[in-house]
């Protein structure tokens, strides 16, 4: 009997493992959406032992606190990082330690501050920080992630064409943890394109030249039928007009 009991509890102790387990695979396999600049940027894990870092959005003159962690002096800058192309302003984070501040105004040290990857957020940082675009109008492409366990698969994009027309592509690549590092990047095509007035290759003015054209064509068939069965109308009552 308590050997039945045993084995039944050693069963349900399995059974619930493998339950934890499962649900550990699938919380690391779902897709995480990226919202905004500032919901990535609150996210932040330093790996250096800072006395303080402060995060800021500078936008209509003034400087907007993101996130903020310990007390230190810093100089507002007049330059920064864009996370998205569309944003008005910019950012940038001031960090400092043993007396020292320093700045993470552009994308390169931005890398540097953030260190060894500690969460999605980090990780489509890393892609951006590797000339990726993290393309909030369009987050299914180009602003999500997934946690793979010793690396983030991240989504982002790519502008592949500045005019004629614009375009961007949708990439798909592996983040290691550890090290940053981004490999196995995939392209899976185009996701925007927008052809400006002036552009001569546009497709879509193609079609529409094409329409154009089989409708003039059109016009003057029937303009020709037309003149066809007025003659003909003519000629008959001429003839009827002789028999009178």
């Amino acid at each position: 009997m308590i050997a039945r009991l045993s084995t039944i509890k050693m069963k349900k102790f399995i059974f619930f493992s493998l339950l934890i387990t499962a649900n550990l695979v699938l919380s690391q396999e779902k897709k995480v959406t990226l919202i905004t600049s500032d919901s990535i940027l609150k996210n932040l894990l330093p790996n250096q032992n800072l006395d303080f870092w402060t995060v800021v959005y500078y936008v209509d003159k003034k400087d907007h606190l993101v996130k903020s962690y310990g007390k230190g002096s810093y100089v507002p800058m007049s330059e920064g990082f864009r996370i998205n192309p569309h944003e008005q302003g910019f950012y940038y984070i001031a960090y400092g330690k043993g007396g020292k501040t320093s700045y993470a105004a552009d994308l390169e040290s931005l890398r540097t501050f953030i260190g060894e990857i500690d969460n999605g957020e980090e990780a489509a940082l890393a892609a951006l920080t590797n000339g990726y675009l993290i393309d909030f109008e369009f987050k299914d492409y180009a602003a999500n992630y997934e946690d793979k366990g010793s690396y983030f698969l991240v989504d982002a994009g790519k502008v592949s064409s500045l005019n004629c027309p614009l375009a961007k592509t949708h990439y798909s690549m592996m983040v290691d943890k550890k090290s940053g590092a981004i490999t196995e990047e995939k392209d899976l095509g185009q996701y925007f394109e927008l052809y400006g007035k002036d552009c001569k290759n546009n497709p879509h003015y193609s079609a529409l030249d094409k329409q154009i054209e089989e409708a003039k064509l059109r016009a003057e068939e029937q303009k020709k039928i037309q003149k066809e069965i007025t003659m003909k109308m003519e000629k008959r009552l001429r003839k009827l007009q002789r028999k009178d």
